[in-house]
């Protein structure tokens, strides 16, 4: 089973090095580490140079096209059986590749996969790191109500035929989960717990932004009928959540207020998981 590891990187010379540095410590190695340079300013290119020799590194430049751009380049670029995906400001415990070399293998029917996540805040709050929860797909409400899929935990058969987004005013990743889940193509979930998500760091710092390419990318789900109405309006209260969320963790009061108040405004009518009714209640 050989592995092909997917790194989008853009101006991500603070970050980069280290996860590069979680792949290299991996205890199965990839087959090989597609690294998409996309248009960087900084010493992007530089940190890549560094790992040749250290990993079996395939690096591909182009002009900036965005992040969904930028894993599609990777994909079109890599060779092996499976696809594994990483942001260049994520990092990998060391048996990633083991836990889904291992699916992949006991699982051949199954098309993709995704694990838990920990939240990672190393500038704002030192070492701060949680799991964040992280529940069972099984159609696609699972997955407009609780959204626990991080592109850094998906492994992917590379026989899938799957398209990132790339239309830059919108989320990458929602839609092309959607896009999977209109055509019965669900997930598996690997319980074990492989990668920490920084927080406080790129597009995730900007969460009202990120928010709004979200919603952007599902309105256009609804609009090619991979997505209901009804579910539209269910992920529109799950956004407002993750917000009032966001801004708890933060400690903006003002805001957090506001996104809670408009998440319930929103809820009404809505047909709502009582466990995402418990969570919003108590923002957690």
């Amino acid at each position: 089973m050989k592995i092909s590891v997917i790194i989008p990187a853009y101006n991500a010379s603070e970050t980069l090095g280290e996860a590069l540095i979680s792949v290299e410590q991996q205890h199965v190695q990839p087959f090989e580490v597609v690294v998409v340079n996309d248009g960087s300013t900084d010493a992007t290119a530089d940190v890549i140079q560094s790992f040749m020799g250290r990993l079996p590194l395939v690096c591909v430049n182009q002009t900036n096209a965005g992040l969904g751009a930028a894993r599609n380049a990777g994909m079109r670029a890599a060779k092996g059986d499976a696809w594994a995906f990483l942001d260049a400001d994520d990092v990998w415990g060391s048996n990633k590749l083991a836990h889904a070399r291992d699916y992949l293998i006991r699982f051949p029917d199954v098309q993709w996969f995704y694990t838990p996540i920990f939240e990672w805040s190393p500038g704002m709050h030192g070492s701060g790191i949680r799991m964040r929860a992280c529940p069972k797909i099984q159609n696609v409400e699972d997955f407009l109500a609780f959204n626990p899929i991080v592109p850094s935990t998906v492994v992917m058969r590379s026989k899938v035929a799957f398209r990132w987004e790339e239309e830059r005013d919108m989320q990458e990743d929602v839609g092309a989960y959607l896009a999977l889940f209109s055509k019965g193509v669900m997930p598996m979930k690997i319980p074990h717990c492989t990668t920490k998500y920084r927080l406080d760091f790129g597009m995730t710092a900007d969460a009202e932004g990120h928010v709004e390419k979200v919603m952007r990318a599902v309105e256009k789900a609804r609009e090619l009928g991979h997505i209901s109405d009804a579910l539209f309006a269910l992920y529109e209260v799950r956004k407002s959540y993750e917000l009032a969320r966001t801004y708890k963790k933060r400690g903006d009061q003002a805001k957090q207020k506001h996104w809670k108040e408009d998440a319930l405004r929103k809820a009404d009518g809505v047909e709502v998981p009582a466990r995402l009714k418990w969570r919003l209640r108590f923002l957690i």
